[in-house]
């Protein structure tokens, strides 16, 4: 737990100043959030008092994203209150939609990474887990507005080397001008993927599942028998939703197993959909 604790730690120093800038009542409304997920952290001998404060905490804190305060270190402690109240499948959610604007947060990706291995999955080929990261842990994510200014200034120093060789045919200014112009091509394929990727998250949202033992059914109904046979998802599984027919999503896994599952078995990453 001593991830999650730095987490704790390091999101409450972070939203403070968002609480200067906000009105009283959401200044009142994050004291509060704060004040309630420290007394539950004092309360932790008291498994069931303490998820009461944690609980008041998260609540707070969805309070404030769904006014439009909405950042990283908010989602952060979101996150942390929903996972130390045992609800793991909203603690995941919110620390999804915290990376998604700040994905070099060291914290917040430990704290996810900590998150998805409480999650239950139910068989050990693959099925329900989400795709494995070769990101190195220490090396910072650059986000997409972050690769897009690595991706000028270097191309833009290649530029400025290749007309000063052009002016002075000095052969060490075109080989530096190429190496740089070779160089931009590594953050502008990462600033390609990173927008590529961010539109086909706005395209299939994603889908957490809220609830054990919940199958893969062919179809939109509980008629419809199992996909995979045996195989069925548990609290905190990742998905994307490929679209809606009533109340019944078809959901995609990383792995590329699709299926259908009622609306009440999970949540779903759409603004008001908590």
């Amino acid at each position: 737990m001593r991830i999650l604790r730095l987490g704790l730690c390091i999101g409450m120093v972070w939203s403070a100043p968002q609480a200067m800038a906000a009105s009283l009542d959401e200044a009142d409304i994050l004291h509060r959030a704060e004040f309630a997920l420290q007394e539950g952290v004092a309360r932790r001998d008291n498994p069931q008092q303490a998820r009461l404060y944690f609980l008041e905490a998260a609540h707070g804190y969805e309070n404030l994203e769904q006014q439009g305060i909405q950042n990283p270190a908010l989602l952060r402690n979101d996150g942390n209150a929903y996972l130390l109240a045992g609800d793991l499948p909203r603690a995941i959610l919110a620390y999804r939609r915290g990376i998604r604007p700040a994905p070099a947060d060291a914290v917040l990706q430990a704290n996810l990474r900590y998150a998805r291995e409480q999650v239950d999955y139910p068989s050990g080929d693959g099925f329900g887990r989400p795709p494995i990261d070769h990101w190195p842990p220490w090396l910072p994510r650059p986000s997409l507005a972050a690769l897009m200014t690595l991706t000028g200034l270097v191309y833009t120093a290649s530029l400025v080397m290749l007309t000063r060789w052009w002016m002075t045919r000095r052969g060490g200014m075109l080989v530096i001008g190429v190496g740089l112009f070779a160089a931009a091509l590594a953050p502008l394929f990462g600033m390609i993927h990173e927008a590529w990727q961010q539109r086909q998250e706005a395209r299939y949202p994603l889908v957490i599942v809220a609830a054990n033992h919940v199958p893969l059914r062919n179809g939109d109904g509980l008629a419809y028998p199992a996909r995979y046979d045996g195989k069925t998802l548990s609290r905190g599984v990742e998905a994307r939703l490929l679209f809606e027919r009533g109340d019944w999503l078809h959901i995609e896994l990383s792995g590329s197993e699709t299926g259908w599952v009622p609306r009440t078995a999970v949540l779903l990453d759409t603004p008001g959909a908590n």
